[in-house]
């Protein structure tokens, strides 16, 4: 079979399956099985492929149709311009989250000082890593309860970061083992209303680790934990920032007014939903 061939028969098969995306699912799928870009794929279109590639391709294909994410099967996801590795183990990094780290940048864009990060509920790591890579003077210390967690934020570490030393990764449930404290506490913490999750789509109901998206009944669980505890380990004037569901906005602002926190503030992602809300501390 010819590469355009196979690949559009790949395609075919994403397509019965409902699989959303399936032309550039099926793409992506060729070139990581291949090793080609998207220019190679063009201009060896009509290349014979070897048995052994296409049916290593077709399993790929097979697997993408039951529904398993695609960052899954390739094993890593781009975000803030670096190439994060995944495993079904963490939550798959998202565009979205990309406002977080972007605010928490303009919020401490002017500070000459070294920074001190947290980057808690971590999964990947990729909220911390990204900011530490791009604030190059900062201490990050990233967080998770899962274990599985804290070996892929490892890995990434070890992958993207020329100063390891920056980056402290700690096994943890919540502020448990965290020591010191922070100019910034970053989040992205679950947030999705526990009987809502049977509604996602297959590729995260089933597959995502429900401790990395479960809430609680309301959604608003670890908010709670995070903004009270957060104001013994955050200096004076250092900023919470959090990633949340584009209907907890006004909640997540409420929890911070309740706690102390002033200059509260709602921050909407490219398609003008509420994405992240921060507030900053001020000891009396």
């Amino acid at each position: 079979m010819r590469l355009f061939e196979l690949v559009k028969y790949g395609q075919g098969m994403l397509e019965e399956s409902g699989v959303p995306d399936a032309e550039i699912d099926a793409a992506l799928l060729w070139e990581h099985a291949s090793g080609m870009n998207r220019t190679d794929m063009f201009f060896e279109r009509d290349r014979d492929i070897s048995t052994e590639l296409e049916t290593g391709y077709l399993e790929l294909i097979r697997r993408r149709c039951t529904r398993e994410p695609l960052q899954y099967i390739t094993g890593v996801q781009n975000f803030m311009g670096y190439d994060f590795c995944t495993s079904e183990n963490v939550l798959i990094p998202r565009q979205d989250t990309e406002i977080l780290v972007e605010t928490a940048l303009n919020l401490t864009k002017s500070s000459q000082k070294t920074l001190d990060v947290l980057d808690m509920c971590c999964g990947t790591g990729c909220i911390g890593i990204s900011y530490g890579l791009l604030r190059p003077d900062s201490k990050v210390t990233l967080a998770d309860i899962s274990g599985d967690a804290i070996r892929v934020t490892r890995k990434n570490v070890t992958k993207l970061c020329d100063e390891p030393e920056r980056f402290d990764v700690i096994n943890t449930d919540l502020f448990g083992d965290v020591d010191g404290q922070f100019d910034l506490i970053l989040s992205n913490p679950p947030y999705i209303k526990s009987d809502v999750i049977e509604a996602l789509m297959p590729e995260v109901r089933d597959n995502e680790p429900r401790l990395a998206l479960d809430g609680k009944a309301d959604g608003l669980y670890f908010y709670r934990i995070i903004v009270s505890q957060a104001i013994k380990y955050i200096k004076d004037e250092g900023y919470v920032v959090f990633e949340i569901g584009n209907d907890q906005a006004e909640d997540v602002q409420h929890l911070f007014v309740d706690t102390g926190y002033d200059d509260v503030h709602v921050v909407q992602d490219l398609c003008r939903n509420d994405r992240v809300v921060y507030g900053r501390y001020h000891r009396k």
